[in-house]
């Protein structure tokens, strides 16, 4: 006797791809591809917690219709945020700013005080 293996997840996979395909327009830039709220952004949503309910029943290194747990994450994460329904995660934005503050000068005189040299003016006495 053959078995027969229900698909449950394959196919609200494809209808999330599907739609994902036929309606992007390349941005990832949070709202500006697919409306927050909107069909594909609640698909995901439930797409997402369907993988948490198997995980908590499963374990985390469960195969799902023949697909390991990990690689069913990677692609709903990569929609999720390849579709912009992403808000800015706080990270992102630090390293933003990180990457501003390393075109600061280093060479500010402010910052490069010989305190012992001129003790007197630094503070207002010589020992």
């Amino acid at each position: 006797m053959d078995k027969i293996e229900k698909m449950f997840l394959t196919p609200k996979w494809q209808e999330i791809k599907a739609m994902y395909e036929a309606g992007t327009n390349g941005s990832n830039e949070y709202g500006k591809n697919f409306p927050i709220d909107g069909e594909l952004d609640e698909l995901t949503q439930h797409f997402i917690g369907y993988l948490l309910l198997l995980t908590q029943d499963k374990g985390f290194d469960c195969v799902v219709e023949d697909i390991k747990m990990d690689l069913w994450k990677e692609r709903i994460w990569a929609v999720v945020e390849n579709a912009g329904l992403l808000p800015n995660i706080a990270w992102k934005d630090e390293k933003s700013m990180e990457e501003v503050r390393d075109t600061w000068s280093n060479n500010n005189d402010d910052f490069d005080y010989d305190f012992e040299q001129n003790e007197e003016e630094a503070y207002g006495f010589g020992f």
